[in-house]
């Protein structure tokens, strides 16, 4: 919101609290500092009984953090009239609901731990020993206060979902339509290796040999976590699933069967799957256009335009599914000298090829963004930190083994410095990148040319 919406809303909290005497708003202040505590163990007791909370809160994210955030913002809230920064307010209050935006916590999971407070006002009032009308006058304001902070969160909360769900739409179509003729033939190709190495494995009578699962493979990687969201709504994204997924027992009853004849029964089982996924990918494909908006012009990678929703998505499937995931934050070290020394062109160059580096480097579902300058960031999918360190460490090793040249004949070397996280289960994105932004600034700070993993 502009700085115009946050002076009205101040201005309304401010009336508030001028509906009532500056007996009630000190009482109602010490009674909010006596009681702030007793208020949020109500809140929380019930909201955890909600099933749908369970995933944006734990006993060890209330016990240790929220608790003490929900009681600094009840005495904030009536602290304002006697520190008059009802603006201020009015935009921490913005924060926060742009915060559960970006979380997805649903703004009704909010009023609901608010009614629970009011509930617990109520309790506390009628133990109190004040006239009857003096009491109504104090609960009358604490609801209005308690009511208008909520309200302001959930305005702030509404823009920035309807933002949010602007830029997911956008980016499915984006991303469906993002080199369609290069991704078919791609992912068609390494379908059929995954069913090749299957079947040479079988017949070459190996014993106790492993195969992946063909939802851990090149293909299956890049179909959930790419091909599914760009065509969510389509009915062939399902079945394909549901088809990866038969193919997974399948392979795996190959794997266990000793029995010759019957092992030949389960590839040709397979193939026929394999083939119904390649016809189901076909009918995806075929109304799908290129379009270049989320790439950046230099790189062809993609750029910063989709990078909230791409890691949003890809933490809810980390959550869902307990499978790893790590970020790499890359930077080019002393950019600035490469482009005084050789000009703009030869620094053009030396970021054209950390994008080649990086897509050399990686597979078909991750995801490779330049998000701004020399600075880079690879989300590597069902990846720990040990693959991450790996990645990061090829990278780091081929970009300082590779000489730059330019196109007056002369060259160049330069280096990276990467800082890499895993992710820790919160539901905030924000934290995952921030966690990435501290281990590139510690690998900046170790001497640069090196990788940083943050524990």
């Amino acid at each position: 919101m502009n700085t115009e919406s946050i002076d009205v809303l101040a201005q309304q909290w401010e009336s508030i609290c001028s509906d009532y005497s500056a007996g009630v708003l000190s009482d109602t202040f010490q009674f909010i500092q006596a009681h702030s505590e007793a208020l949020v163990i109500e809140f929380y007791k019930n909201m955890m009984l909600e099933k749908e909370a369970s995933y944006f809160l734990s006993d060890d994210i209330v016990q240790n953090r929220l608790t003490k955030t929900l009681n600094q913002w009840l005495i904030e809230c009536f602290n304002a009239p006697f520190q008059r920064n009802f603006a201020e307010l009015t935009e921490k209050q913005q924060t926060v609901g742009k915060v559960h935006a970006r979380i997805g916590i649903p703004s009704w999971l909010i009023m609901r731990g608010v009614r629970e407070i009011e509930k617990k006002v109520f309790s506390l009032q009628s133990e109190a020993l004040q006239p009857e009308s003096y009491a109504f006058s104090m609960t009358c304001y604490m609801f209005q206060v308690l009511g208008f902070s909520s309200e302001i969160m959930c305005r702030s909360y509404e823009v920035n979902v309807e933002k949010s769900n602007d830029i997911k739409h956008t980016y499915r179509l984006f991303s469906a339509m993002q080199d369609v003729a290069v991704q078919k033939d791609k992912q068609r190709g390494s379908l059929l290796d995954w069913e090749n190495e299957l079947m040479f494995k079988v017949f070459s009578d190996q014993h106790k040999f492993t195969h992946p699962a063909l939802s851990k493979s090149e293909f299956g990687l890049w179909f959930i976590h790419k091909a599914a969201y760009a065509f969510t709504g389509s009915e062939q994204v399902d079945e394909i699933i549901a088809r990866i997924y038969e193919v997974d027992q399948l392979n795996q009853t190959v794997l266990e069967c000793e029995e010759k004849e019957r092992t030949i029964q389960l590839i040709q089982n397979v193939r026929g799957k394999n083939r119904e996924i390649q016809h189901l990918i076909d009918q995806l494909f075929q109304v799908a256009e290129y379009i270049d908006s989320g790439n950046d012009a230099l790189t062809q990678l993609l750029n910063r335009r989709y990078l909230d929703t791409i890691v949003s998505r890809e933490i809810n499937f980390s959550r869902k599914n307990r499978a790893p995931l790590s970020l790499l934050a890359i930077d080019a070290d002393y950019f600035k000298r490469i482009n005084d020394r050789h000009g703009h062109a030869a620094g053009d160059l030396a970021l054209q090829f950390i994008g080649e580096v990086l897509l050399e480097c990686v597979r078909g579902s991750d995801y490779a963004f330049r998000i701004g300058g020399e600075e880079f960031l690879l989300l590597l999918v069902d990846s720990d930190l040990s693959r991450a360190q790996e990645i990061a460490e090829n990278i780091r090793r081929r970009v300082q083994e590779t000489a730059i040249r330019t196109a007056l004949g002369s060259s160049f070397n330069f280096t990276v410095s990467i800082g890499c996280s895993l992710y820790d289960g919160h539901p905030d994105y924000q934290r995952f990148l921030d966690a990435a932004d501290a281990a590139l600034y510690a690998a900046k700070n170790n001497g640069r040319n090196n990788v940083y993993l943050s524990r």
